[in-house]
């Protein structure tokens, strides 16, 4: 599906943060459930097609968002490059699924990574759709998608062109990485060891977590902490109130070794940590950095027993 009107044949490049190794892969899809009303049981309705209708304001969406139509291509000194010409477009698959939309439980992924977005819709016979998105991490991170996908909503609205204007200028986060990078804070010789983590069978699920289970965690941890004035006038954001049990549950259940570090990773957005005016708003690249938490074994026993 290409840009509702032509667009320019041009080769763009990426950001360094963008070039970056844990960076430049394709990200995994995004599923997005929507709902028609209840009264939409059946295909075979009058109501507006929502493939159609996704179809649509998406050409238009590409035409202030073309790089995203482009196709990324790894160039002879190794960098990944956006080639961009007008006859370009994203992968958009429609589908009609013959079963309601509650056995849905999973979709995969069809494309190959040269795409910077793919879109599929499929139809069910409830009445319900969803539509997946899947993007390449080179190209935008979640900042970038969700001011994409905004656009989309407000051109399905009737407006004529996104509020937020699309702005490239990958050259504003473009430099050298330094010859000597940030030490990693824990070396293998430290980590705590596990008896399952030689096992590759994992398992991947997806929990919701509504406002009260939030505020329920948040009780037992200021309960927990020991210093429940304190923690209450600090006060605990939704992140760090998720994170501390994941990290927690995580660790006894790989039943960790005592003697050893574990280490939290967090994806850290710097778009308000720079300076004024050093990244304009509708700036859609990769603007992340990777932030470390280390603990040894120690503060963990009491917790896990």
């Amino acid at each position: 599906m290409t840009p509702s009107k032509p667009t320019p044949t041009t080769v763009l490049s990426l950001s360094t943060i963008d070039m970056l190794d844990n960076i430049n892969l394709f990200s995994p899809l995004i599923n997005l459930h929507v709902y028609r009303s209840a009264s939409h049981n059946s295909l075979n309705t009058t109501k507006l097609d929502p493939a159609k209708v996704i179809k649509e304001v998406l050409s238009k969406a590409l035409f202030y968002y073309h790089p995203l139509a482009g196709k990324l291509v790894r160039h002879a000194d190794g960098k990944l490059r956006i080639n961009c010409t007008s006859h370009q477009g994203i992968p958009f698959i429609e589908a009609i699924c013959n079963c309601n939309l509650s056995s849905l439980h999973y979709l995969d992924d069809e494309f190959g990574n040269q795409y910077p977005l793919v879109f599929k819709v499929t139809k069910f016979l409830c009445g319900g759709f969803i539509f997946v998105v899947g993007w390449s991490h080179a190209v935008c991170d979640g900042t970038g998608v969700s001011q994409f996908l905004r656009a989309v909503a407000e051109i399905a609205r009737g407006k004529t062109e996104p509020s937020l204007k699309l702005v490239r200028e990958r050259e504003r986060l473009v430099g050298t990485i330094t010859i000597q990078p940030m030490k990693n804070p824990m070396d293998n010789a430290s980590l705590a060891v596990s008896p399952f983590l030689l096992s590759t069978d994992f398992l991947d699920e997806y929990y919701k977590v509504d406002r009260e289970s939030i505020a329920r965690l948040k009780m037992s941890l200021t309960k927990e902490s020991g210093n429940e004035e304190s923690t209450e006038k600090k006060g605990l954001t939704n992140f760090e109130t998720l994170a501390a049990y994941i990290w927690r549950s995580r660790t006894r259940a790989l039943k960790l070794s005592y003697d050893g570090e574990t280490m939290l990773v967090i994806i850290v957005g710097v778009r308000p940590r720079l300076l004024q005016d050093s990244l304009p708003g509708g700036y859609y690249g990769n603007a992340i950095t990777q932030a470390f938490v280390t603990l040894h074994m120690n503060y963990f026993v009491a917790l896990i027993d």
